[in-house]
């Protein structure tokens, strides 16, 4: 149905659905606030662990934390290789 065979009803309804859809967006908190949550939540973690739990690649998971860094979150590394915050935000 287009919205020309629309009523009045039937298109306040969908503007309805839309702006739902919208707000729902813009409340996503994507993949950095996850990657940043397995950060805040585990003593220490690695990259493949990290992508593994979030399904996503290495690279994503490389890319996202240095988004974090970028935010002024202290994403360090210990000498095994896995990550850890020391909360400073």
């Amino acid at each position: 149905m287009t919205t020309k065979e629309m009523t009045k009803e039937e298109l306040v309804a969908k503007v309805a659905e839309l702006e739902q859809i919208i707000l729902n967006l813009q409340n996503k908190k994507g993949r950095k606030f996850e990657v940043l949550e397995l950060l805040k939540t585990n003593t220490s973690i690695s990259i493949v662990e990290i992508a593994e739990r979030l399904n996503i690649s290495t690279k994503n998971v490389s890319s996202q934390l240095t988004y974090l860094r970028e935010e002024g979150y202290n994403v360090c590394t210990n000498s095994q290789g896995r990550k850890f915050l020391v909360e400073s935000k």
